[in-house]
């Protein structure tokens, strides 16, 4: 009962913090476990009229255990009629939706589910648009029909997320089975909620890091991460793989780092993993002590923001959902595609597509 009474907290101190509203709107996403459990319930919280929580079998469980963990939460926030768990995905849910959110189970978000979709659908990304994965969402297909995709900017007030970074790496240090303070770590990956928080975070209590990101102009570049293990590597007690922008692999067979030269120069390295390509075939034959056991392909993440605790979860999809109100609004009262864009830009923490 104290988790819950935590999270309640936590839901009416982002519905506050965001001024979200989706009063009169309906909403598709996914019935997850874990901190992903409260996101339907978030949704519904917030007003908004129904809520439909796609879900299926996976490694975290079992669908109907799934949907009796979200029917119990949705009554426990007197929400229950307004929380519909679907097994299946179908043209009449997907069509009365006005805010699809690209969350896992949800995806992938194809041609024929946006074919489902009204014209003024719209579809926030659960966190920024560098993120996105061409098979995770048919983005060409979006715009063609008119459905608005913009992400979620997770370094804007008054929800930033970038500071989880640096407590999510310590963390994983701590399921690695390392103390922390004086702890030597080598860091690779560079994005600001991830790479580049985790070395601010450790450089800031004092623990010797090395940063290695081809992305960012203060981190050391991966063409020198070879002689510099040869030479320092003896020294450090892990690396923290963190890397969601470059497709290169970087620990394991092919990679910038093989696992032989590791434990050549380092047996008693330990290795996280965030995100990033890792030899996922090779680590378990390597005699090398890692953390967690079961890695994502690149683009997926192995250590989830869950993993810390439901805040960051909950804010993240919090933020996600205000995005998603702007552009929906925006929609229904007529305005174009573009003129919605500009709308949430300016009244929701939203990322446009830059690169796109």
């Amino acid at each position: 009962m104290n988790d819950e009474l935590r999270v309640d907290r936590i839901f009416r101190r982002c519905i506050e913090d965001l001024g979200l509203d989706l009063r009169g709107l309906t909403v598709y996403t996914e019935a997850a476990t874990g901190a992903y459990r409260y996101t339907p319930i978030l949704a519904a919280v917030a007003g908004a009229e129904r809520v439909f929580a796609f879900t299926r079998d996976s490694r975290y469980g079992a669908k109907e255990e799934v949907e009796r963990l979200t029917r119990d939460a949705a009554r426990m926030w007197q929400v229950d009629d307004r929380v519909l768990v679907r097994f299946e995905k179908t043209e009449e849910d997907v069509g009365a939706a006005d805010i699809i959110t690209n969350s896992g189970f949800v995806r992938p978000i194809d041609a024929q589910m946006i074919s489902w979709m009204k014209p003024t659908a719209v579809v926030p990304l659960m966190w920024e648009t560098w993120e996105l994965r061409e098979s995770q969402l048919d983005l060409t297909a979006c715009r063609e029909r008119g459905v608005l995709v913009l992400g979620t900017h997770e370094g804007n007030p008054p929800l930033s997320m970038y500071e989880y970074g640096g407590f999510f790496g310590m963390k994983l240090l701590f399921e690695l089975g390392l103390e922390g303070h004086k702890t030597r770590v080598i860091v690779l990956g560079g994005a600001p909620g991830l790479g580049r928080a985790m070395f601010t975070h450790f450089t800031a209590v004092g623990m010797d890091v090395a940063w290695f990101a081809d992305d960012d102009r203060d981190a050391r570049r991966y063409d020198e991460l070879g002689s510099f293990f040869d030479t320092y590597g003896a020294r450090y007690d892990a690396i923290l793989v963190a890397e969601h922008v470059d497709t290169r692999r970087l620990l394991g067979d092919g990679g910038l780092l093989s696992f032989e030269t590791i434990r050549g120069v380092n047996p008693a390295l330990r290795i996280g993993i965030i995100s990033g390509d890792v030899d996922r075939d090779g680590l378990p034959a390597s005699g090398l002590a890692y953390h967690p056991k079961t890695l994502q392909p690149f683009g997926l993440m192995s250590y989830q923001a869950g993993d810390l605790g439901p805040l960051p979860v909950i804010e993240l999809y919090a933020a996600g959902l205000k995005v998603g109100e702007a552009m929906a609004r925006a929609r229904l009262r007529g305005l174009s595609a573009d003129e919605s864009r500009d709308y949430a830009l300016a009244h929701a923490p939203a990322m446009d597509f830059v690169h796109a």
